[in-house]
């Protein structure tokens, strides 16, 4: 008998641990959402396209600083302008989808584990993937990752239970989703969940026999009206040249070639799923063991080697491409919520007890991390001294200094870890080291992040504040920087520019910003007295002779 037999399979969830879910959510994630500024690039150029697009009511090319940017289909952008319209221009408004699309992918997971198994595996599930800690971090993210998960993990959870029900629905939505999300960030939205479903195929010598339950015609045609219309119509409008920017360059490119210096060893994505997965990484090792040795007709095995596979096949894939960035392989965290509930689910109490490999990993990884963020404030500058690179040298000599409520966040995540792992790794613990997860979360959000924060975009914010006071007039030109949260904090629009671009400001007033490390490409510039100078960067306000 299977799972999905043994349930009476309902299609939606009692509102009770939604609203539980829903209430652990919004502690965890809106209180500290806007508490630190954008950050450059990735954040401030998304949020910066948003706005172009809402300011200039184009809603079909988007523009970032004026300029058309290819680089992402726009239907996170929408979002963004939505939430902008509500709460204002704003870092809290430009994160809140990816936060709400943080809730709604729990609480599929949720819906999911209530479907082939019961409300509480369906809960746990939820509140692994919720005090993760990339997923907290991504919740907090104005970038495109935590819509594009929602819409992977969906297509992936809707194909196992298609799998169990052979439901026409079910399969229609795996096929919507899977479309939707390459509406979201492009090919990558669908590559993922097909390898997936074809390696899992393969692996349980089911592939024939699925290819040929699928409802091809209507599955096409949904995925089809889900993913291309707005490729067709950019594709119309500039032909040639968006596919040469959108496909070639910020697809092909970034995996033949490391962009923006973002590049890794092979080892880059073990360390990243290591520290990204805490505090549950302690549990992983023994989730995925314990699955692999599961029988094919286990009620959970179909669901464990989806979850394997998603995990392995992702990781896989970004790491022979050249191009590494930590939330790349954000999608993989449901299958890992998933993975470790079904091995919490599954173990006996006495025999996790009389274990002590889980307790010493969480020993190794976590209670270090909690002293260092104790003594976080203590050790800052002796930290600082020890920095060579120019850029980071001009960045820790402002008078910012981290908060000691910093100390007081690594206290109390220090007395959850001895907490945890002082009772039997079962369902109690499974609160208790949710609980650490939400401290870890809440300690490196309300105190590291608000910290670098302050420290990374203090002097972009200074410069936006000092262009807001200029004439609108006036152009304003930023030399081989590009500073999207400039002109997102400002509502200046800039020039990117290089010396043999540059325009004379004999001939008409300007200001132009920098990094320290420039001017020594601009002579003339040099004297001049600047307006701002701060961590690194140069704002100056330049006026024709009379």
């Amino acid at each position: 008998m299977t799972l999905f037999q043994r349930t009476s399979i309902p299609t939606v969830v009692h509102n009770q641990p939604i609203m539980l879910l829903t209430l652990l959510w919004a502690v965890l994630t809106l209180p500290s959402l806007g508490i630190a500024p954008l950050f450059d690039y990735d954040e401030t150029i998304y949020a910066q396209t948003a706005l172009d697009m809402m300011h200039l009511g184009e809603w079909v090319v988007p523009t970032a600083n004026g300029i058309q940017f290819f680089e992402k289909p726009p239907f996170t952008y929408y979002l963004m302008d939505l939430c902008f319209s509500i709460f204002g221009e704003n870092s809290f408004a430009a994160r809140l989808p990816s936060a709400i699309f943080t809730l709604l992918t729990a609480i599929v997971l949720l819906n999911f584990g209530t479907r082939i198994h019961s409300r509480k595996f369906g809960l746990s599930s939820a509140l692994i993937f919720l005090t993760m800690l990339e997923v907290g971090i991504l919740a907090h993210a104005a970038i495109l990752d935590a819509v594009l998960n929602f819409f992977i993990a969906t297509s992936l959870l809707y194909y196992i239970l298609w799998r169990q029900s052979q439901s026409w629905r079910d399969a229609l939505w795996v096929a919507f989703m899977m479309g939707a999300a390459v509406s979201i960030k492009g090919p990558v939205g669908a590559v993922i969940p097909f390898l997936v479903i074809v390696i899992e195929g393969l692996w349980s010598k089911t592939l024939w026999q699925t290819l040929r339950t699928i409802p091809w015609a209507s599955c096409l045609t949904l995925f089809l009206i889900a993913a291309l219309p707005w490729y067709l119509i950019i594709w119309i409008n500039h032909g040639t040249q968006f596919l040469y920017e959108f496909i070639w360059v910020h697809n092909i490119g970034r995996a033949l070639n490391p962009m923006q210096g973002h590049g890794g060893g092979w080892h880059y994505y073990l360390l990243v799923f290591m520290i990204s997965t805490l505090p549950w990484f302690a549990l992983v090792p023994a989730s995925i063991m314990q699955c692999l040795r599961q029988p094919t007709d286990h009620p959970f095995s179909h669901i464990g080697r989806i979850a394997v596979i998603w995990i392995v096949i992702v990781i896989i894939l970004f790491t022979v491409a050249q191009t590494k960035l930590p939330h790349y392989i954000s999608c993989i965290y449901p299958g890992v919520a998933l993975l470790i509930a079904m091995f919490l689910f599954q173990v006996r109490a006495q025999s996790i007890a009389s274990s002590q490999t889980a307790r010493a990993i969480v020993l190794i990884t976590m209670i270090p991390l909690a002293f260092a963020l104790i003594a976080f404030p203590a050790i800052y500058p002796i930290l600082t001294e020890n920095i060579t690179h120019p850029r980071a040298i001009a960045i820790v000599q402002q008078a910012i200094l981290p908060s000691w409520s910093i100390s007081l966040w690594g206290i109390a995540m220090l007395a959850s870890i001895i907490w945890s792992i002082q009772s039997t790794i079962q369902q109690a613990t499974m609160v208790r080291m949710a609980i650490v997860g939400i401290l870890f979360q809440s300690t490196l959000l309300f105190g590291i992040a608000h910290f670098a924060g302050q420290l990374m975009q203090a002097p972009m914010m200074k410069i936006a504040t000092q262009l807001q006071t200029l004439p609108q007039d006036m152009p304003i030109y930023s030399y081989k920087l590009n500073a999207p949260s400039i002109s997102f904090y400002s509502g200046r629009n800039f020039h990117l520019v290089t010396e043999s671009d540059l325009p004379d400001f004999t001939q008409q007033p300007m200001a132009i910003f920098l990094r320290n490390e420039s001017l020594a490409e601009l002579p003339w510039l040099q004297q001049q007295q600047p307006l701002i100078t701060q961590g690194g960067y140069l704002l100056y306000q330049l006026n024709r002779p009379n």
